[in-house]
């Protein structure tokens, strides 16, 4: 889940809607664009839209240290340039943006910079045998000034980066391919490509470290039957690290298994297979290659309210074996949504941890709520087995068609898992603000945010309060 700002980002919808639709966060002025809902083959054609955002914000502790070094005041300018084309078979959107900010921060004194820069682009088609997914992703970040929470696993990987760091600059690039076809055929092949890399530079902290992982998967299937079908899966991955001990890392997967419609709204699956991990540590030029079997077995059944299912594995890392088992429950309602999946997982140290997730919205004429809570046991990018949980949690109030209220939170928590010490970590954040429509085209934002750090006993908080005023032109149609 990805948390938004409160820039106007909704197509037809007033000023005050589109900036109450969004979610508060540290620096309320960050990715303005064009909204990503939107679906292949509603044929609109061409759209080109500009973002404007002024915002100024008065932090009691912007780096989060403890004393605090003193407060910090800004002013940030942010220009967001969408494009989107819409054909009856494909979508292409690029994204653009990037702002100008003038910071008084305690010791540094007064400074102006450009700064983070973002772009986007992404490109489907749907043709009646085959299908294209493209997206190129580039962010760059000044920590000290987004630290959004909802950041968390973009790369897949659970990071202690995720919770840590208020010092520095962080660059992320990210790219997918996924390509299918022979859709309607006897054979369908899939090939998937993923590549994701993370940079820092004047960072102190040990854990903020260079990494970047590629990931590859070859899929063929065989539908032998109209209720059945086979798979053959190949995946690669190859991960890199500048962390203490350089690390290098290539796992490869290959599993056979197939998927059986027992009924119209019954389905189980199956797969079986092997995997291998070559992990070389460049600081003490050391090498290990493990390997186990890896399976998996699902059940899902669609129901008149929702659906239910089951899943259980068996996957294989760096440290060992893991085994998860979850069941879950949808249920669909005409102003909401529930949904849930609980288990357990057993690690390669024999650790049992409970896992699971819970996503609820529910909408009514004037409010609405949403929640997702979820507990994961992952590897780190410092291969650590480590826990994490995550709440996210909103409500939103519409005052009148020009003015509403909205309030987050957001938490996260990770420990490590093993033999060693737990080192455990949170970050917590809560906001509030009311947005006004100022004009048929102006909306202005005003709040209020506190934000709580613990990294193993060391605390620290933060008190901050932020105005901001926004407008979306559109260029064409």
């Amino acid at each position: 889940m990805q948390q938004t700002t409160v820039a106007p980002t909704v197509v037809q919808q007033t000023p005050s809607q589109q900036l109450i639709a969004q979610r508060a966060q540290r620096n309320p002025a960050r990715r303005v664009g064009l909204p990503t809902g939107q679906q292949i083959g509603t044929g609109t054609g061409l759209s080109v839209t500009l973002d404007y955002l002024s915002s100024l914000r008065h932090d009691s502790n912007l780096r989060l240290t403890d004393p605090s070094l003193g407060s910090t005041t800004w002013w940030e300018n942010t220009l967001a340039l969408g494009i989107l084309k819409q054909t009856s078979d494909s979508r292409l959107a690029l994204d653009l943006s990037g702002l100008y900010r003038i910071a008084n921060e305690p010791i540094i004194g007064t400074d102006s910079s450009f700064a983070d820069p973002s772009a986007r682009l992404s490109y489907q088609r749907s043709r009646q045998n085959s299908q294209l997914d493209l997206l190129l992703d580039y962010r760059e970040q000044d920590l000290a000034f987004n630290r959004s929470l909802t950041d968390t696993n973009l790369d897949g990987r659970i990071d202690a980066a995720d919770v840590i760091g208020t010092i520095g600059d962080q660059v992320n690039s990210l790219g997918n391919l996924n390509w299918q076809t022979g859709l309607n055929d006897p054979i369908g092949f899939q090939f998937i490509y993923s590549y994701s890399e993370r940079t820092y530079t004047n960072t102190i902290d040990p854990n903020l470290f260079d990494n970047k992982s590629s990931n590859y998967t070859a899929i063929t299937t065989l539908r032998v039957s109209p209720v059945f079908q086979a798979n053959l899966r190949l995946g690669y991955t190859d991960f890199s690290a500048e962390d203490n001990v350089r690390t290098d890392e290539q796992t490869t997967v290959v599993t056979v298994g197939g998927t059986y419609d027992v009924s119209p709204v019954t389905t189980v699956s199956a797969n079986i297979g092997y995997s291998q991990v070559d992990d070389t540590q460049r600081t003490t030029n050391t090498n290990t290659v493990t390997e186990d079997f890896v399976w998996d077995f699902a059940w899902s059944k669609t129901l008149p309210d929702g659906s239910a299912d089951f899943q259980i594995d068996q996957t294989f890392g760096v440290n060992g074996s893991r085994i998860n088992a979850t069941a879950g429950r949808s249920f669909q309602r005409a102003n909401g949504v529930l949904s849930f999946n609980v288990g357990l997982t057993r690690g390669p140290f024999d650790e049992v941890t409970p896992i699971g997730q819970l996503d609820y919205s529910y909408q009514l004429a004037s409010s609405r709520i949403g929640a997702t809570v979820q507990r994961r046991v992952g590897t780190s990018t410092q291969s650590i087995e480590t826990r994490e949980t995550l709440v996210f949690l909103t409500y939103d109030y519409f005052i009148n068609p020009v003015s509403g209220l909205s309030f987050s939170i957001d938490y996260i928590d990770q420990e490590d898992e093993g033999t060693g010490q737990p080192n455990p970590r949170q970050r917590g954040t809560f906001s509030a603000s009311y947005t006004r429509a100022v004009t048929k085209d102006w909306a202005v934002n005003v709040g209020y945010q506190y934000e709580m750090d613990d990294q193993n006993g060391f605390k620290a908080t933060s008190n901050s309060v932020f105005l901001t005023l926004g407008r979306r032109f559109s260029l064409k149609p």
